[in-house]
This record gives structure tokens, sequence and C-alpha cells, in this order.
């Protein structure tokens, strides 16, 4: 590894070798350690530094334009204002750092492939780009090639995005808002609990991305493509600002496990008529709610409580009930087309499996005349459940329990599987 002070005096010639000086000589070090280093309004344009390590580092204003930095690591670097246009950081680590209105405009920040050697074999490894939690808030990213890269958490307010190639990026509770992301390629990706506040979308593509419980006020998104994305799409019914602090704080609270925001709890609440459809409510609570004819459609309500609740006329359809409580809820003509009541994994504090299974409860539950159809119970709570006149047309029972409950004028001769007391 080069010495510190042989690293100092090859920035020196750098500087010398740009401005064509005799003496001058470009840097090429591999695996150089810059950690903690303090620069300021230098050039290392044009530097061949893969590896190299500026963990910590305080480089203000500096020009990395073109640079090789393939792997470099820049954990907690503090580069505000700086310059990376066109350089080739992938596979680095840039995770906390610091990038507040730094030019990173066409920067290349894809996966790297590493060699790792492990005794006398060597084998290539994948690495994604870690930006995570980064404070990127004014850069200029337009053109910039993100595809893989980790950015979760990160701060990209007010960030010009245009044009990226953001392809399966991972932006799982990053801050977007009044971000551009005009003609952006964000086929696939992972947007969950981002704020899009305020973002201009125009031919932007978000087909197949994850949009549960991302923020959109005040977001056109006609001009963008949307098609198979997950939790896209415009609400019939916008959620009042009260109702949407709640998710959006229920969404800091999942993709944090816990550590900020505040899990949903809307206890006795009219939220009738309104769209909650693609969003990750796991672990909410709605308990004695009225819901009547609010839309759930393929929204994520594991462990969700819904008990006591009104949920007449209400559309479910593909929705995951795992481990759901329902007991004593009101589901009549509701549309549960095609959702699973199954059951969830308790674990112990380490995450390791206990062995027990947390199942859904529907104890007591109305679903009268409801549609049932193609949904799937796993040994679901049942007991005095009522599906008079239910549709449980293509409905997989399996072990599910059904002995107390009432099934009269329901077709149960289509069902797909389980056995019903008293049926030939």
């Amino acid at each position: 590894m080069t010495a510190r002070a042989e690293l100092i005096d090859a920035i020196k010639l750098h500087q010398l070798y740009l401005n064509q000086k005799p003496g001058g000589r470009r840097m090429q070090v591999r695996n150089g350690n810059l950690s903690r280093i303090k620069m300021s309004k230098i050039s290392l344009q044009e530097a061949v530094l893969p590896g190299a390590n500026f963990i910590q580092a305080t480089a203000h204003q500096v020009c990395f334009d073109y640079c090789d930095l393939f792997g470099a690591n820049f954990v907690e670097a503090d580069l505000e204002g700086s310059s990376f246009l066109r350089a080739d950081l992938r596979g680095a680590n840039m995770a906390r750092s610091k990038l507040r209105y730094a030019n990173l405009s066409g920067i290349d920040l894809r996966a790297g492939i590493m060699v790792v050697v492990e005794g006398s074999q060597e084998r290539p490894v994948k690495k994604a780009t870690d930006m995570s939690n980064t404070d990127l808030e004014g850069a200029m990213m337009w053109g910039a090639n993100l595809s893989g890269a980790n950015m979760s958490g990160s701060r990209l307010a007010h960030t010009d995005m245009s044009d990226a190639n953001m392809f399966a990026v991972n932006l799982e509770g990053a801050d977007l808002t009044g971000c551009n992301l005009s003609g952006a390629k964000l086929r696939n990706a992972n947007l969950k609990g981002a704020k899009l506040a305020g973002c201009e979308l125009v031919g932007a593509d978000l087909s197949g991305a994850n949009l549960r419980n991302v923020d959109m006020t005040d977001v056109d998104i006609s001009q963008a493509n949307t098609s198979y994305s997950i939790g896209g799409g415009t609400p019939s019914a916008p959620l009042a600002d009260d109702i949407r602090d709640l998710v959006n704080g229920h969404s800091e609270w999942l993709s944090t496990s816990g550590k900020s925001g505040v899990p949903m709890i809307a206890v006795g609440r009219d939220l009738s008529g309104l769209d909650f459809s693609g969003l990750d409510l796991s672990g909410a609570c709605f308990d004695k709610c009225i819901l009547r004819g609010a839309l759930f459609v393929d929204t994520i309500l594991a462990m969700c409580s819904m008990r006591d609740t009104d949920m007449h006329k209400v559309r479910m359809n593909g929705a995951v009930l795992d481990g759901v409580r329902m007991a004593n809820a009101d589901c009549t003509e509701a549309v549960f087309q095609g959702v699973k009541f199954g059951g969830v994994d308790q674990r112990d504090k380490k995450g390791a499996k206990t062995g027990s299974v947390w199942r859904a409860d529907l104890t007591n539950a109305n679903f009268e005349q409801a549609d049932l159809r193609n949904s799937v119970f796993e040994e679901t709570q049942m007991k005095g459940a009522n599906l008079t006149k239910a549709n449980v047309a293509g409905v997989a029972f399996g072990a599910t329990d059904l002995t107390e409950v009432e099934l009269e004028g329901s077709n149960v001769g289509l069902i797909l599987n389980g056995y019903v007391p008293g049926r030939k």
C-alpha cells in the first residue's frame, strides 16, 4: 500500500500534470488510503484511483471528473459541492456521505464485479454500489447510471435526476421531494415508502416499480408509465392530510424496523370510501373503524388488527391478510377475491422461528353475501363465522375447521378443497 506522504506528493504532481507543467504526472494509485484527508478546491480530474479509501474525508468543491474510482470507499465523507462528472464509481461505497449540491451528471454507479480470493481460488463477486442514507439534496445527477444501486433512506430533495438510468434501484424510504425525474428509467425500482411530493415525472418509466406507501402529493403521473407497478395509480378518494400523515409515519416505521416513525393506529375512525390500495399497512390497527366501501385492493395487511370493524362492501381483491385479526368484523357484501388468510411465523428476539404460527382470526366475523372467490384459508380461526349466501367458488379452505361456520345458501359445491361438515 502506498504511504500517506507519497499519496500527498502524487496529488501535487497531478496538479502539475493537469496544468501541463514540467514534472507533472497523472495520479495512478490502487487502494490508496486517503481516509480523513481534508481537501478543498483542487482537481483530481482523470486520476486513476480504484479501491481508494476516502472514509470520513472532507473534500469540498473537489473535481473528480472522469476519475476511475471503481470500488472506492467514501463512507461518511463530506463531498459537498464536489464534481464527479462521468466518473466511474461502480461498486463504490458512499453510504452516509454528504453530496449536497454536488455534480454527479453522467456518473456510473452500477454494480461492480470484484475478484475475491479464497485460499488459492479466485471468484468474481457482484457488488452493488451503496449510497444508502446519503445526503444528495440539490445535486445534479442527470443522465447518471444508478442501475441496481442501493439508495435507501437517502435525501434527494430537489435533485435533478432527469434521464437517469435507475433500473431496479433501491429507493425505499428515500426523500425525493421536488426531485426532477423527467425521462428517468425507474423500471422495477423499489420506491416503497419514498416521498415523491412535488416530483416531476414527465416521461418517466415506473413500470414494475414498487410504489407502496409512496407520498405522491401534488404529483402528476398522467405522463409517466406506471404499468405493472405495485401500488401505483391515482386513488379514487385521495387520503386526507391527517390520514396521509398516519400512512407516512407507518411507512417509516416499517422501513426502519421500528427505529423511527410510528405504527398506524386509527381506532374508531370513520374511513368510509377511502382508498388504501397498494399500500403496505402490516401491523396497522383499524379496530372499531367504519370502513364501509373502502378500497384495500392488493394491500398488505399482514398482522393487521381489524376487530369489530364495519367493513360493509369493502373491496380487498388480492390483499394479503396473513395473521389478520378480524374477530366480530361485519364484512357483509364485501369483496375478498383472491385474498390469502395465511399464517405468520412467530419469531424470538433474535429473529429465529419459534415453531409457532400466528393464524388469521375471523372468529364471529360476518361474511354474509360476501364474494370470497379463489381465496385461500390456511387453518384460519373461523369459529362462529357467518358465510350465509357467500360466493365461495374456488376457495381453498384446506385444513381450516368449518365445524361452527354458517354456510347456508353458499355455493360450497364449488370450493377447491376443504372439509365442509354435513356435505356428502
